[in-house]
C-alpha cells in the first residue's frame, strides 16, 4: 500500500471561486442598473429639458401670444357676466329702458368677444403639439398649457352665443311682463268707463283685455316647456275669469240702463268672487319671471360665467413651462 499523500480534488475549490465571481457580477450588474436609471431620462421630463427646449420655446411663444388675447377676452367676459346678471334683475323692473340699456351694453361686449375669439382661433391654427411624438418633442407642462389654451379658445367662442340666449330670453320675459302690464292697464281703463256709466264702452274695452290674456297664454307655451301648472297659468285663469265676470256685469248694467236688477245683482256677485281670486299685489309677477328664467335665462347666465372660468384656468397655466435654456 502506497505511503504517498492523497491529492485534494480541485472541484470544490472551483465551485467556491465560481460562487464568489457570480456574487461579484451580480453586485456590479445591480450597481450598473442603478447608475443607468439615474443617468438616463426620457424626453419631456425636467431631467431632460434640453431635449425639448427648442420645441417648448417655439410652442410657448405662440401660447404667450394666445394668452395675451385670452386676458383681454377674460376681462370682457367678466363684464359681460355682470351685464347678464343685471339683465336678469331688470326683466321684472317694469322699466324697459333699464333692460334695454343693459342689453345694449352686453351686445357691444359680446361683439367684441366674438371678434377676439375669432382672432384667437386663427392664431391657433396649425398649432403643433398634437402629433404621435409630441411627448418626445415638448415637455409635459408645455403640453398641459397647450391643452388649457385650446379649451379656453373653445370656451371663448361660446360666449357670444350664450349672450344671445340671454338677450332672447330676457326679451321674451320682458315682452311677457309688458303684456301683463298692458292687460292690467286695459282693465283699469274699462273700470274708468264703468264709473262714468259708459257700460257698453267698458264691456267693449274688456274684449281687448280678454284677447291680451289669450296672447299671454300663447306666449307661455313658448317660454315654459313644462306642462305642469305654474304661477303664470294661475294668473291667466284668474285674470280671464275676472275679465269675463266684469264684462258680464257691464253688459247687465247696459241692458238695465244702470238700474240694479236681479241680473245685475247676480253679475255683481260673480264679479266680486272673481275679484277676490285675483293676485293680491305685483309680487306675483316676480314669481312669474322666476319661472320664465328657469326656462333658459338663468342657465345662459351661468354658462357665461362657466366659460370665463375655463379662460381663467388657461391663464393659470401661463408660467407652467420652461422658457429658458437649461
Amino acid at each position: 500500500m502506497s505511503s504517498a499523500p492523497a491529492r485534494i480534488s480541485p472541484i470544490p475549490g472551483r465551485v467556491v471561486r465560481g460562487v464568489v465571481w457570480l456574487l461579484l457580477f451580480t453586485v456590479l450588474a445591480a450597481g450598473g442598473a442603478g447608475l443607468i436609471s439615474q443617468t438616463w431620462h426620457a424626453p419631456g421630463t425636467p431631467a431632460r429639458a434640453e431635449l425639448t427646449f427648442a420645441g417648448d420655446r417655439a410652442l410657448q411663444a405662440r401660447l404667450d401670444a394666445a394668452t395675451v388675447r385670452l386676458r383681454a377676452i377674460a376681462a370682457d367676459a367678466d363684464r359681460l357676466a355682470g351685464e347678464a346678471k343685471r339683465a336678469l334683475s331688470e326683466v321684472s323692473s317694469f322699466d324697459p329702458a333699464r333692460l334695454e340699456a343693459s342689453l345694449a351694453r352686453g351686445d357691444a361686449l359680446a361683439a367684441t368677444i366674438d371678434q377676439a375669439a375669432r382672432a384667437l382661433r386663427d392664431s391657433l391654427n396649425g398649432l403643433p403639439g398634437d402629433g404621435a411624438n409630441a411627448s418626445l418633442e415638448y415637455s409635459n407642462p408645455t403640453l398641459v398649457r397647450r391643452a388649457a389654451v385650446l379649451a379656453a379658445s373653445d370656451a371663448a367662442s361660446s360666449i357670444g352665443g350664450q349672450w344671445r340666449t340671454v338677450t332672447a330670453r330676457a326679451g321674451d320675459a320682458a315682452n311677457l311682463i309688458a303684456r301683463i302690464s298692458e292687460h292690467d292697464q286695459t282693465v283699469v281703463e274699462a273700470l274708468q268707463q264703468g264709473v262714468a256709466r259708459r257700460y257698453l264702452d267698458a264691456a267693449t274695452i274688456l274684449d281687448t283685455a280678454i284677447l291680451t290674456v289669450a296672447s299671454i297664454q300663447e306666449l307661455r307655451k313658448q317660454l315654459i316647456a313644462s306642462a305642469q301648472p305654474t304661477v303664470l297659468d294661475e294668473w291667466i285663469d284668474r285674470s280671464r275669469a275676472y275679465d269675463v265676470a266684469l264684462q258680464a256685469l257691464y253688459a247687465a248694467l247696459d241692458d238695465s240702463k244702470g238700474k240694479i236688477t236681479i241680473e245685475v245683482q247676480a253679475a255683481r256677485r260673480e264679479e266680486r268672487l272673481a275679484y277676490e281670486n285675483l293676485p293680491p299685489d305685483r309680487r306675483t309677477i316676480i314669481v312669474i319671471v322666476a319661472e320664465v328664467a328657469r326656462g333658459g335665462l338663468t342657465q345662459a347666465v351661468l354658462a357665461i360665467e362657466d366659460a370665463g372660468g375655463h379662460i381663467e384656468a388657461a391663464l393659470a397655466e401661463t408660467g407652467a413651462a420652461p422658457t429658458v435654456a437649461p
